[in-house]
């Protein structure tokens, strides 16, 4: 059996708020179909933050209608719910208008294929980790009776994502036995030897975010192929999306971002200006005689030089730590962990109360 393994398509994802950088979110996605059908995959299997959002814009379920039609009768589908698509309370997600198997909502659940098992559960985090643990605890058993086995989950592993609350699960929270570890949710590809298998995080298809950038560098974008006939291999696919770079320029050398224009698709640029005593409407009028019409975006923030910075520890990091020294101020400090943890919970309401609440107190 050949396996073509993606994740993180994030479908409907309008970054920027560009129609460009939506469009080429659903590129990535059907040139990721497109290699899956070349490759001749017999399954493929999608570990979660297929759609954006639990109600994604009508744009992204064509998209995946008119990819599914396309891989009629060439492959089988599965996938799990990431924290994106997954509804709130007890809604639909929006992968029930199609005939695609979500795998483990709530629990975990398997099939079987041409004597492979797949076994997969869906996004679960806060309360219900504990459950999460316990589902997972099921795996090996079931995996014995298989010479090959498959577990697609999406989940953050401690030792990938060392921030407090940002992790479910720790290596010693994983079953062993799993020729194949699908797995979704970080965006940044990873394949390593994990127990009987190789565990993989084949990464989101395009760049979501710009912290992103200097791994899309090294390691690309893209999708894993997976042979489990013989030895197992399982070997990347990269795609061809859009460039995204990070330039550092003194203000006296803008002219040189020229150089960072010349792709053949438009590349967003992320610049940091630095300088002393930088004049930043003049570095705006010139950024803008320069890059516009030779670049689909750019984004640019300015560096004094002189301006303090913190450095960031290897290993696990302590975010309120960095806190601590960066902002000098335990109350400040609090604040920002306390905005941080809501944030990247995507409780955005929440946040916005705990911020007006701080500046109502700091303004009496």
């Amino acid at each position: 059996m050949r396996i073509a393994h993606i994740s993180d398509t994030h479908l409907g994802y309008r970054q920027y708020n560009l129609d460009e950088r939506e469009n080429d979110f659903y590129e990535a996605f059907n040139e990721a179909i497109d290699k899956a059908i070349e490759e001749r995959a017999d399954v493929l299997i999608h570990s979660g933050d297929l759609f954006d959002s639990p109600v994604p814009p009508i744009k992204a379920l064509y998209t995946f209608k008119n990819a599914l039609k396309r891989i009629e009768g060439k492959m089988k589908v599965f996938t799990v719910l990431g924290d994106h698509d997954t509804p709130k309370r007890r809604g639909m997600p929006p992968h029930k208008l199609f005939d695609v198997p979500v795998l483990g909502v709530g629990k975990l659940e398997w099939v079987e294929v041409d004597g492979i098992l797949i076994a997969g559960i869906s996004n679960l985090r806060g309360t219900l980790v504990d459950h999460l643990k316990r589902e997972l605890s099921k795996f090996d058993t079931i995996a014995e009776k298989y010479r090959h086995s498959v577990l697609i989950a999406h989940q953050a592993i401690e030792t990938h994502l060392p921030f407090e609350g940002a992790y479910e699960l720790k290596e010693d929270d994983l079953p062993r036995k799993a020729t194949y570890y699908a797995f979704g949710h970080l965006h940044s590809r990873i394949l390593e030897r994990f127990g009987e298998g190789w565990l993989a995080y084949s990464g989101s298809t395009e760049i979501v975010r710009k912290d992103e950038i200097s791994a899309w560098k090294k390691n690309g974008k893209g999708l894993y192929i997976v042979d489990l006939d013989g030895d197992v291999t399982v070997h990347p696919i990269d795609l061809d999306i859009r460039p995204q770079i990070e330039v550092e320029v003194a203000v006296e050398e803008l002219e040189k971002l020229v150089e960072y224009t010349k792709f053949p698709k438009q590349p967003i640029l992320h610049i940091t200006i630095k300088g002393e005593s930088i004049n930043r409407q003049h570095v705006i009028e010139r950024l803008e005689e320069l890059l516009k019409g030779n670049v689909l975006s750019y984004r640019h923030s300015f560096r004094e030089v002189g301006e303090r910075e913190v450095e960031i520890p290897k290993g696990p990091i302590n975010l309120k730590a960095i806190f601590d020294e960066y902002l000098g101020d335990e109350k400040l400090s609090e604040l920002a962990f306390e905005l941080y943890e809501l944030l990247a919970d995507g409780n955005v309401s929440d946040a916005i109360s705990v911020a007006e609440r701080f500046m109502e107190v700091e303004n009496r």
